[in-house]
């Protein structure tokens, strides 16, 4: 489906549901931006969830960004439980700011909601010639390691630094497998490459219906990304003043997260003359890795995201049926 068609799509549901047409442009864009990089689990499957969330109220379309505290190069902000993305979004760009004057800017946001793709941030950031760290925390939907409860979040996190013209961004959870992807396998009907969770029995699955069904998502890197995981929601929560993950967890929908930005002014280290030769000779040095299986590529992270962006803004966005149904009939 063009991506112009389904960025329509989504204006004219977001306009319906109150934003303003500067606000519902912005998001659009970004949830058409999302579906066509191929992350359409934080894209075109996940718009008509974000239109329940303002539905039942979750979401303030009029919210604004407010600063609660600044302290140099650190702000603390209140998102005001408005849309994720705009927060996210302002959150970034201050940082930027923040970065240009101090050489670096922290921007902590509280009182947020879900940001869709952390890798928006990380592109752009990155593009701007930038370097960038971000996480959030999210409801508790993985057990700590050795437990069998549901206690911390998958709380992604994402890098990014400069490429040329584009960018290296790495955006992952902390589960083996994001909760979108798990969702979107047990859609599709498909099992999951490796395995990304316990059953209820307590054994490692590939099923992705058996790990939704059991809450027992596979740390990445097991102890080592639960122990991470707890970090980021320790450090979110308390450099933004906002909520942490257990709180977040007793709520009915996942809303009040608590998110950090920081942006690194590259242009002002010492060195800044050659860091994009460095980065280049590094990224050279990695594609000349011996693939295991010779009819794959050693991908840096991101480099898949620009030749699924090429490849679906030349033939169109893939959006299943049923999911197009339902946004239609918003």
């Amino acid at each position: 489906m063009p991506a112009s068609q389904v960025e329509a799509e989504f204006l004219r549901v977001l306009l319906k549901n109150g934003f303003t047409e500067t606000k519902a442009k912005i998001i659009a864009q970004v949830y058409t931006e999302n579906s066509i990089d191929g992350v359409y689990t934080h894209g075109v499957n996940r718009f008509s969830k974000f239109i329940l969330y303002i539905k039942e109220k979750v979401i303030d379309v009029n919210a604004e960004p407010e600063l609660k505290h600044s302290a140099g190069a650190l702000e603390q902000w209140n998102g005001n439980l408005g849309a994720g993305i705009l927060n996210a979004l302002k959150a970034t760009d201050r940082a930027m700011e923040l970065a240009a004057e101090f050489g670096i800017g922290c921007v902590a946001l509280a009182n947020t909601s879900h940001w869709m793709r952390g890798g928006t941030y990380g592109w752009r950031v990155a593009k701007k010639g930038f370097a960038f760290i971000s996480w959030t925390n999210t409801l508790g939907l993985m057990p700590a390691w050795g437990a069998t409860n549901p206690k911390i979040g998958n709380n992604p996190i994402v890098f990014g630094a400069p490429y040329n013209d584009e960018a290296i961004v790495l955006d992952m959870a902390m589960s083996q497998f994001a909760y979108g992807k798990l969702e979107a396998a047990q859609i599709r009907n498909q099992q999951m490459p490796t395995f990304g969770g316990y059953n209820k029995d307590g054994i490692l699955t590939t099923d992705p219906s058996e790990i939704l069904d059991s809450q027992r998502l596979l740390p990445t890197g097991y102890w080592k990304g639960a122990g991470l995981a707890l970090l980021i929601d320790v450090l979110a929560t308390v450099l933004s003043g906002g909520t942490p993950t257990h709180e977040i967890s007793k709520q009915t929908y996942e809303h009040a997260l608590s998110q950090v930005f920081i942006a690194m002014d590259l242009s002002k280290l010492g060195n800044a003359s050659s860091i994009s030769k460095t980065i280049n000779q590094i990224i050279d040095d990695y594609h000349t890795s011996i693939p295991e299986d010779d009819s794959k590529e050693i991908l840096y992270p991101g480099e898949r995201v620009l030749k699924t962006r090429k490849d679906n803004l030349l033939n169109g966005i893939p959006v299943d049926e049923v999911v197009w149904k339902e946004i239609i009939g918003l």
